[in-house]
Formats: C-alpha cells, sequence, structure tokens
C-alpha cells in the first residue's frame, strides 16, 4: 500500500512539473513607461509581438528615450504580473543580457532605461527571464508601435478589438504597415493596440482627403463599399493609407471552362469548392463571367 500510495505521489509530482514547464509565462506583454510614446498609459501601451515557435519569446522594434523608465506588464491592468529590473534600476547597454525580475519575485518597482534615445530592438524571454535591447538599423524616424489593426464593420472580427486584422510592420521601412485582407461593406478605423480598449489613440480618416490619416481626434472612419480582398497599406510618417482592391488571380482558365454550366465557386486563389462557407469570400462563375461575392 505504501509503494502504490510513493509510487501515485512520484506520478503527480511529474505531472505538476511537465505542465509548469509547458504552460506559457504570459499571454501578453506590453511596455509602459516614460520611454515610450504612450507613457504610463496602459490603452496605449507598445505591444511586443511573440516571436517564432516560442510563445514566451516577445519582441518589439520602438523608440526609446534616454534616461526615462519602462517596465513591462502581462495585463491590461495594475497590480497583476510585471516584469521589473528587480532591487534598483538597472540601464542597459545595448547587446548585453539583462534580468528581468518578475513582481512574484519582489514587490521592488524598479525599472529599465537605456542612456542614447534611438529605436532598439527589445527582446524578452519568459522563460529564462532574461532581456536584450540592440540598436536597430533603421534610425530614421521614432517608432511607436511594433504592429496596427483594423477594426470595424468592414472586417471579419467587427468592432471587437482583439479580433482585428493585423497590419504588419516592413522590415525595410518600418514606419509602413500592410497586408492583404478580406473586407465587407461597411467602416473600419485603425487601432494602435489589439489588447486594451477603445480609450487607446486610433489612426483616423482625414476628412479632407481619404488617402491620408490623422492620428486621434473625431472618429471618422474610412467606408469599404464593396466586399472583396483588399491591399491595404499604412504610412505613420507621411500619414497616408492605401486601400486598394487586388487583382484576381488563378481563375480565368476555370471560369472559361465552367462556361454553360450553372454558377460554380472558386476561392481567390482559383480553387474549385463544392460548398462555400458562409461569410466567405468566393470568385463565382455563372456562363463565363466572374464576379466576386459574400456567401451568406
Amino acid at each position: 500500500m505504501r509503494l502504490k500510495t510513493f509510487t501515485k505521489t512520484v506520478f503527480c509530482c511529474a505531472l505538476f512539473a511537465a505542465s509548469a514547464l509547458t504552460a506559457k509565462a504570459a499571454d501578453r506583454l506590453l511596455i509602459v513607461g516614460e520611454a515610450v510614446w504612450g507613457g504610463w498609459s496602459i490603452d496605449n501601451s507598445t505591444v511586443m509581438l511573440q516571436s517564432g515557435d516560442n510563445a514566451d519569446v516577445f519582441s518589439a522594434t520602438v523608440h526609446l528615450d534616454a534616461n526615462k523608465e519602462f517596465k513591462f506588464l502581462t495585463e491590461t491592468d495594475w497590480g497583476k504580473l510585471e516584469y521589473r529590473a528587480g532591487v534598483s534600476a538597472v540601464t542597459l547597454e545595448p547587446g548585453v543580457v539583462g534580468r528581468l525580475v518578475s513582481s512574484e519575485e519582489s514587490d521592488t518597482d524598479s525599472k529599465f532605461q537605456v542612456t542614447e534615445s534611438a529605436n532598439y530592438e527589445v527582446v524578452c524571454d519568459l522563460t529564462d527571464k532574461t532581456i536584450v535591447v540592440t540598436k536597430a538599423a533603421y534610425q530614421s524616424k521614432s517608432l511607436r508601435h511594433t504592429a496596427l489593426w483594423l477594426i470595424g464593420s468592414a472586417t471579419p472580427g467587427g468592432w471587437s478589438i482583439g479580433q482585428g486584422l493585423i497590419l504588419k510592420q516592413d522590415a525595410d521601412a518600418p514606419v509602413k504597415y500592410a497586408a492583404r485582407v478580406e473586407l465587407m461593406a461597411g467602416e473600419l478605423k485603425i487601432a494602435v493596440n489589439n489588447q486594451t480598449g477603445f480609450s487607446q489613440t486610433f489612426y483616423l480618416r482625414d476628412t479632407s482627403d481619404d488617402n491620408k490619416m490623422v492620428f486621434g481626434g473625431d472618429d471618422n472612419k474610412w467606408n469599404i463599399p464593396e466586399a472583396g480582398t483588399y491591399d491595404v497599406t499604412v504610412d505613420v510618417d507621411a500619414m497616408t493609407i492605401s486601400i486598394v482592391k487586388a487583382e484576381l488571380t488563378g481563375i480565368s482558365a476555370a471560369v472559361s471552362a465552367d462556361e454553360g454550366r450553372p454558377e460554380t465557386f472558386y476561392t481567390l486563389a482559383g480553387v474549385r469548392v463544392g460548398k462555400p462557407r458562409s461569410g466567405g469570400v468566393y470568385v463565382k462563375s455563372q456562363r463565363g463571367k466572374a464576379v466576386k461575392v459574400l456567401v451568406k
């Protein structure tokens, strides 16, 4: 009986250890502080992006002001799990590994800083509890955002900020963000943080020119007149936006072959489907003509 009890105890401990090793340290990591553009505003905090296959490694390429403090939040509220500098403030040197100290380890609210104002690549590994800052190759303009997100009735996620369509940062010109997305007829605007709410600052339509943006102000949105695939490009330095319908490819031959048949549906890549999914955007072929449709 004692052997069975001992075996059961060891087995349970092994399961607990395995689950502890595989559990993510945090679902998100946000930079707050005087060193970043949003200051101590959680709504306008800088979103770090998960890197590759390791869910515990987060990175961001952003501008940090010299001799000003910053730290990291894992929740969109104060008093939750945070990562800080430890018992005293730490000045990070480029390329030198620093230590992340969680609020569970120490209740001392010490922060990080850098000695030179610049764009930095910030990498945090929550498994190893390390932080490394490296000066970015791009230094022409100060970088605020790691990504942008489209939200609104024209997007699949509607007004749910957490379901926004991501516009990814251009590696060579990081003031530009772009994506090919599926949109419906409706409105949209651009969020800077997909983890917080509507108190954040949005990029909005400039009423003097639909191809231009303003940062904050009146809640003017862009109107998408019809459903389809769009190439969206945003330049936060020039404050411009391009929303252009993408050209259809890979379907011309298939449409010609279906001439005279009842309506047939294809994906936007040209793959024929037997039964289109509700809410999806497809190319409908009928009597040799093709149109893009939103299936309801």
